[in-house]
């Protein structure tokens, strides 16, 4: 994976806030709050973030989040647009026209003390495809594999759905002051999603298309809290780190370095808006499937994944007189760098609610 500068503009205050907090003694006292106003509506971070957050000894929060993503428009290669001619010189017959993604999360978060949170987080995915032909008749695919039977301006859509990986974390606060709050965060990805999922036709889906990794991974994660009554931020580095070569299907995917940040504003007792920005790199799919698969489009070629992009957000977070709360984010691209040639992103939208008892 190719390091970026912007990577450590954002890494860079987490660690230097790090050392501060580990300075500070761990020892809350009743009217010690995980962030300043515990209970408000931004207590908790955007919707579209994931272990935001720590919870007091003995409480159990039961959440379920929803999460779509669109992809679509000219393809790219790097940051620039490509046409269709050109992917075709590149080896090609066909490329993807559009892509969506659904995703459903539950989350379960307990914490058996102050200082540790432990939380279970397993998922369903919902992948489609639309592929279209964008090569004259008798065009012969790349490195000569087989490829997508479509002739030009035709469209094919395929839809893969099952389990997703499922995540099992540990939260250790490390300061809980009212002004900022600090946990690190050691999650483990466990390989529950498949990674075999075939075509009609009998081949593998597309990389992109399995519901799995099929590695056991590891994502190590800090995070940074803080609040006044005006104003609520946050922010957030992790790194997954695939932890073997290759799965049981010949493959396995890019590492991937994440940092986000955001600021909130509570509009009353219930209600807070925000907005945050996030930035991902992650790399290209190493390996190579070890049954038959298609090679005549860009998702079939594991240099055709990952890159490095930088989206902006906006949100809302409701609370309930009671424990019930609810958040929506909605966030588009402002910048990609797409590694070989992929259909970007155009938009994503996040919705959860959750119980605490």
């Amino acid at each position: 994976m190719t390091t970026n500068p912007i990577c450590g503009a954002f890494a860079l205050p987490l660690l230097l806030a790090a050392p501060a907090a580990l300075a500070d003694e761990f020892a809350p006292s009743p009217n010690q709050e995980i962030i300043a106003l515990a209970n408000r509506a931004d207590e908790h971070g955007p919707s579209g973030t994931m272990a935001d957050h720590v919870h007091k000894a003995g409480e159990l929060m039961i959440g379920l989040t929803w999460m779509h993503e669109e992809a679509g428009g000219a393809n790219r290669r790097g940051s620039e647009a490509i046409d269709d001619a050109s992917i075709v010189t590149a080896g090609y017959t066909t490329r993807a026209q559009s892509m969506t993604m659904d995703m459903a999360m539950l989350h379960i978060m307990y914490a058996p003390s102050d200082r540790v949170t432990l939380m279970v987080v397993p998922s369903w995915q919902r992948m489609e495809m639309t592929m279209i032909g964008i090569a004259p008749s008798g065009h012969g695919s790349h490195g000569g594999h087989g490829g997508h039977a479509l002739a030009v301006g035709d469209t094919m859509t395929h839809r893969v759905a099952g389990f997703g990986d499922t995540q099992i974390a540990a939260l250790v606060s490390l300061s809980r002051r009212t002004t900022l709050s600090v946990h690190a965060g050691l999650a483990l990805s466990v390989p529950t999603g498949s990674v075999s999922r075939q075509d009609e036709d009998g081949r593998f889906v597309h990389y992109g298309m399995q519901p799995g990794s099929g590695t056991w991974d590891l994502n190590p994660s800090l995070t940074l809290r803080g609040a006044n009554r005006a104003f609520g931020w946050g922010m957030q580095s992790a790194y997954l780190f695939r932890t073997a070569d290759a799965n049981r299907s010949g493959f396995r995917f890019g590492d991937r370095f994440t940092a986000t940040a955001w600021l909130s504003r509570p509009l009353g007792e219930h209600i807070s808006l925000s907005a945050r920005l996030a930035w991902s790199d992650e790399g290209k799919v190493r390996g190579h499937y070890n049954a038959s698969h298609n090679h005549g489009s860009p998702p079939d070629r594991q240099a055709n994944y990952g890159g490095r992009r930088l989206d902006a957000g906006v949100g809302v977070n409701l609370t309930t007189s009671g424990r019930l709360r609810f958040g929506l984010e909605a966030s588009l691209p402002l910048y990609q760098d797409l590694n070989g040639i992929q259909t970007p992103r155009q938009f994503a939208t996040s919705l959860n609610v959750s119980r605490k008892f």
